[in-house]
């Protein structure tokens, strides 16, 4: 039986379609990995990796001292590999000082809502181009807290949240590099060193403690809100940043801050809100910080129920701003939230 050039072209096609379809194409991203931990919590890498199907970024001793602030990058180590695929497992160890503990865990991570995400990407309020993420963030808290985070320009997206448990290493099972860590007084010197410890951060847990590991919990609490603007007719929003306790980032602009949606977010940890007057002169109003104790509670107060309204309102001289938050029943003003005004250059 002989068959025409088209039939056998036909076929042809089918075959390669069919063989494209057994193997399965994985999409590559460019990212690399950070590890996060609170400022009064600093934690020692001894090691770890976030892992691919074809590519694993490690974490080990070389990595040293962290406690760059909850959801802030610490040290990143670039790699040769320019694209990778979405990483599916997470594992880590890693010693606490504070606590005195050494905490280790091994986890799946959610590859298809890191896949959606990286796909989706975001739009970079200052270039007005898509971008995506190119950064994933390891949080390691108290108690063996573990969160994991996406990170790009003005975004940053929890994907997954975990518990380590406590483990027993010893100064004759460590590796070489990591025998540092065993040495006497090695987490007491650290924490007493104001390199790490800062000042100011030694000042705060004077004053107010360090966070309960329990906070970390309570940080991932989301209501429904939305930042409002109250100011002279002459004024409108034009950008708003905000930096969230469970670590998490969010950028509004254009027809965000136009639509000014409520949605499930977390309690803020600071915002900057960006404005523009009749005369095209834009200038910013930074909320920062909004106090770890009353702005909790607040939100707590008026309910996960509940709309709720966060009123940043300018006064007429456009140099000043107070905060409160509302519901439709009641209202609070936030005392304790710090306030600044810049004007922003051309």
């Amino acid at each position: 039986m002989r068959l025409n050039f088209a039939a056998v072209l036909l076929m042809a096609v089918i075959t390669i379609s069919a063989g494209c379809k057994g193997q399965h194409m994985e999409k590559k991203y460019n990212w690399t990995g950070t590890v996060s931990a609170p400022e009064e919590y600093p934690v020692e890498v001894y090691e770890g990796a976030l892992i691919a199907p074809d590519f694993t970024y490690s974490f080990d001793a070389i990595w040293g001292t962290q406690n760059t602030g909850w959801g802030n990058a610490g040290g990143i180590m670039s790699v040769e590999t320019e694209a990778m695929e979405a990483p599916d497992s997470l594992k880590f160890t890693w010693l606490s000082h504070v606590e005195k503990k050494f905490y280790t865990g091994s986890w799946a991570l959610d590859r298809g809502r890191i896949e959606k995400l990286f796909n989706d990407g975001f739009t970079n309020s200052l270039t007005g181009k898509k971008e995506t993420y190119s950064l994933i963030k390891v949080g390691l808290a108290p108690g063996g807290r573990v969160v994991v985070w996406l990170s790009g320009t003005g975004f940053q997206t929890e994907v997954g949240t975990f518990t380590a448990k406590e483990t027993s290493i010893t100064p004759e099972t460590a590796y070489e590099s990591a025998k540092y860590m065993f040495n006497a007084g090695f987490s007491d010197r650290t924490l007493a060193d104001d390199s790490i410890m800062k000042p100011e951060i030694v000042a705060r847990i004077k004053e107010d403690g360090r966070p309960e590991p329990r906070d970390y919990d309570h940080y991932r609490e989301k209501y429904k809100w939305r930042v409002s603007f109250q100011a002279a007719s002459n004024v409108r929003p034009d950008e708003i940043f905000v930096s969230y306790l469970n670590g998490e980032e969010e950028t509004l602009s254009g027809a965000a801050v136009s639509a000014n949606v409520y949605a499930a977010r977390a309690v803020p940890r600071y915002l900057i809100l960006i404005w523009q007057d009749a005369d095209g002169k834009k200038s910013a109003v930074r909320i920062d910080p909004f106090d770890l104790k009353e702005t909790p509670e607040a939100f707590s107060k008026l309910g996960t129920g509940a709309e709720i309204d966060l009123v940043v309102t300018l006064n007429d001289q456009k140099n000043a701003a107070r905060v409160i938050l509302k519901n439709e029943s009641q209202q609070i003003t936030l005392q304790r939230a710090k306030s600044r005004i810049t004007q922003i250059a051309d």
